[in-house]
């Protein structure tokens, strides 16, 4: 077995470093990083290249990979906040996806950003550096970069006319957690939405705004009832709702119905007796809280997965086929029940 020599602590393996471990030449070595040593490498010095690359921590770089060939095997994922809890199960299944494609995965974050990420990505395809993006729940601007690169992308959850998506069905999940309230006896719903400038939440707001229509429930929704992620915005605006007497809400995210949670169990509200909440994502993290959180499932797993199939489909020259719709169920657990007016 080798016994390859450390590298510089704080430093990255190079290429010249497998083949001056491995006594070969750096020829030889991309051959066999790039799987193209069949015939041009004997097996067991590729073997010896590989086991000293996999000593050594060497992974080719994919940009002059990208470079050298023409093509590229990096995707990118595009996400609102790429630290949000819901975007780390969905990055692991991606990566196993792509893994097993022989692709890679790199990710670009909107929030902050909502200028240039478009220019971001359309620049990374065009040089070759990124084969392609999965984007989640943005909007392509009219005049985008990206409509030039149509082939390589694929929507989640808000599709873009004639371009390939994965929707998730928000209309029968409103319809469902509408249903479910309505019936426990709500006749006003609130709703606690995400304050960012996605088309996402907009669209799982009119969603809901046509399902309570339908069910003859009211809807309401504040300005002062809007609120990003972090724990303090979303504290603030979670007091304001409770300030207002709601007993039902609905939320834009789990993130958001758990700040409202946890904000009424320190004011003494008690969930749900008399207040009713809904999440939305089913992060992990809902089953942690007492009562557990009553939420819409968002399959994480299985979004990546198809999303991943489709582009890499796509990537392969395969002609697009209909939008792909997937079940987005509600899951109902102990936050929610009848209005107090009902109780007795």
């Amino acid at each position: 077995m080798p016994n390859p020599r450390s590298t510089h602590p704080g430093t990255s393996a190079t290429a010249t470093d497998v083949a001056r471990e491995a006594g070969v030449s750096q020829s030889a070595v991309s051959l066999v990083m790039s799987g193209k040593a069949n015939g041009r490498v004997a097996d067991v010095t590729a073997q010896r290249v590989r086991d000293v690359a996999a000593a050594l921590g060497y992974q080719p770089n994919a940009a002059a990979r990208a470079l050298r060939s023409g093509t590229s095997s990096l995707l990118a994922l595009v996400v609102l906040d790429a630290s949000h809890p819901f975007y780390g199960p969905v990055l692991a299944a991606a990566d196993d996806a792509v893994r097993d494609a022989g692709l890679s995965l790199s990710m670009i974050q909107t929030r902050g950003h909502e200028r240039t990420w478009e220019q971001r990505l359309a620049g990374g395809i065009s040089s070759g550096y990124l084969a392609g993006g999965i984007i989640f729940g943005e909007r392509l601007a009219p005049a985008s970069p990206l409509r030039a690169w149509a082939d390589r992308l694929v929507f989640v959850e808000i599709p873009e006319p004639g371009l390939r998506s994965i929707l998730l069905d928000t209309a029968q999940a409103m319809a469902a957690v509408v249903g479910h309230l309505a019936d426990l006896g709500h006749r006003e719903i609130a709703y606690f939405a995400a304050d960012y400038p996605s088309a996402v939440f907009a669209r799982r707001f009119r969603r809901c705004a046509d399902a309570a229509g339908q069910r003859g429930v009211s809807l309401r929704a504040e300005p002062s009832w809007r609120a990003t992620f972090d724990v303090e915005t979303a504290t603030a605006a979670a007091g304001r709702l409770l300030a207002a007497g709601v007993g039902a809400v609905v939320c834009d995210d789990d993130l958001l119905a758990l700040s409202l949670h946890r904000t009424a169990a320190e004011r003494g509200v008690r969930v749900p007796d008399e207040l009713s909440i809904v999440g939305f994502g089913d992060l992990d993290m809902a089953r942690l809280v007492h009562p557990q959180l009553t939420t819409v499932r968002l399959p994480a797993d299985e979004i990546a997965r198809a999303a991943v199939q489709v582009l890499t489909q796509a990537r392969a020259g395969a002609p697009p086929t209909a939008d792909r719709t997937l079940s987005t169920p509600l899951v109902v657990r102990g936050s929610t029940g009848p209005p107090a007016a009902r109780r007795g």
